[in-house]
Order: structure tokens, then sequence, then C-alpha cells
């Protein structure tokens, strides 16, 4: 220390030993004020306690500027609303989706079909594999084919009584039945009214059909059931396989399984086959002749 300061500073010369002892010099020097319980541990933590206190000061500041308080307080206020409006996520209305198998303890519900110019979904397809026995409404025209279509309903899971359905709409039961293909102008044949181009495709894809005649009942009723099966695969739910069955697969329309934009088909298809799948599952109304 400066002797010149003591001299210009009186007050410094009388530093006596109980001012060191205040400053936790003289008991302990260094260690007496950095040790346990030292007076530097306390001042920090006195500092620590008034940053906290000052920040929590800041922050109230802040609240009542921007009005903070009252909006908190205030339960219309909420949280910011979503950039979605609650219809994006809303599940599509409409009817519910149509079963086609029939149940083993009472008639299927397959109802709600309505009129042939409306649309009604048979659903995704996810829980529908199709029921391989028919119902007890399964005409008496279609005997001799029961075991053939029950058969290939086991083997593709498309429902017997749908099949049966598309058996009657096609040709009514007749084997020699024949049409012109709007489509490729080639002669659809048999129970299914099978087309002999898309047959052949099958032929490629299932061994089973290969070295096979459409004039052969089983075959007619398999290669319909495996084509069925294809067109749900790629569109999703029976309503369009059956309309992709009857127009083609280029002619659907997968909003509107009624729709025919490729103008061939009947519009009416789709819902014919479900009243008479409907009718031959539950035993409950007539087939037209």
């Amino acid at each position: 220390m400066n002797v010149s300061n003591l001299r210009q500073n009186p007050s410094l010369q009388t530093l006596d030993s109980s001012s060191f002892r205040r400053g936790g010099v003289e008991q302990g020097g260094l260690k007496g004020l950095f040790g346990k319980g030292g007076g530097l541990q306390e001042l920090i933590k006195g500092t620590q306690d008034l940053l906290k206190s000052l920040q929590a000061v800041e922050k109230l500041m802040q609240g009542m500027k921007t009005g903070g308080m009252q909006k908190a307080a205030s339960p219309s206020q909420g949280c910011s609303p979503s950039p979605f409006s609650q219809s994006s996520f809303a599940p599509s209305a409409g009817k519910a989706p149509v079963e086609l198998n029939p149940s083993a303890s009472g008639p299927s519900s397959m109802g709600g079909t309505g009129s042939a110019g409306g649309s009604s979904s048979v659903g995704s397809g996810a829980g529908i594999s199709g029921d391989a026995k028919l119902g007890g409404g399964f005409p008496s025209a279609l005997g001799q084919y029961k075991n053939a279509i029950e058969s290939a309903a086991a083997k593709t899971g498309v429902p017997a009584s749908m099949l049966a359905a598309q058996i009657w709409q096609e040709s009514r039961g007749n084997l020699g039945a024949t049409s012109t293909n709007g489509g490729n102008g080639l002669t659809d044949t048999g129970l299914m009214q099978m087309n002999p181009n898309t047959f052949k495709e099958l032929q490629g894809k299932y061994p089973e059909l290969q070295g096979k005649n459409l004039a052969d009942p089983e075959t007619n009723i398999l290669a319909g059931a495996y084509y069925m099966k294809d067109m749900k695969e790629q569109f999703g739910n029976w309503d369009l396989a059956l309309r992709a069955y009857n127009s083609g697969p280029n002619g659907v329309d997968r909003s509107n399984p009624n729709a025919i934009p490729a103008g061939t088909g009947d519009a009416t298809y789709v819902q014919k086959v479900k009243q008479f799948a409907e009718t031959i599952a539950s035993g409950k109304g007539t087939l037209p002749a």
C-alpha cells in the first residue's frame, strides 16, 4: 500500500482488527471468505435471487403492455385458430357401406341400394372377403351351377351371392348366351358373358384357366370371378369392380360407380347386380324373369 495514500486518507489509518473481522479476512483469511458458508456464496445466491426477481418483473411488465394478463384470464381467447378448417378432417358424408356377403345368422345387410340412378358405395373392401355359401334366395334356374359358384367364391374371395347375381344379370343362367362387346366388338359368351380377350389375359395370370374353354360353365364362372377379384384389387371396392366388369377398366369413374364416362355399359348395372345379390342372399323378394 502506498504510504502517501495513508497520509491523504486518514480513515485508512484507523482500520482496526474489528474491521477485518467483519470482512472475513482476519479469521481464516481467504479461507473464511470462500469456505463453506462463506460470505461470497451468500452474495452469489442473493444476486441470483435478485436476477430471478428482476426477470419476473420484466415478464410482468411485458404482459401488462400487451394486455396478456387479461387475455390469459379470459377463457374465450383460447389458442390460435388452426390453419385447417374442421371440415378438412371430417369423414366424407354419405350412406353407410353396403355389406355384400350374407350373415350366417340372418339376412344379408346389403340393403340400401336405392334407385338405379343413385350412388351407393359398397365400401373400401378392407373387411369384405365375401361369403362362399349361397343364401336361401338362390334361384332354382341356377341350381346346377351352385357348386361351381361357391367354389369360385371360395377361391377368389368374391361373394357367392354377387357371382350368382352377375350370372342372373348377364345371361339369366343361359350357358349359350352371347352378346357383342361394345368395347372391342368381340363376342362375349357364357354365363358370365366373358370376353375372349379378357379370358386370354386371365389365362396368362391364372394357370388354373389354361387349356380351358369358356363353353365349360365352371371355367366361365371362375374366369368371371377372377376378373372381379382383379378389378376389386385395382379399384378398391365392389361397386367400382362391378362397373369395371360391365364397362371395362377404362370406363370407370372412381367417384361414381353408376357413371359410364366411356359411353359403354349399362348405367344401372351396379345397382341391379346389388339388388339381385340381396335377394339371393336374404331369400326375400323375387328376381326378374
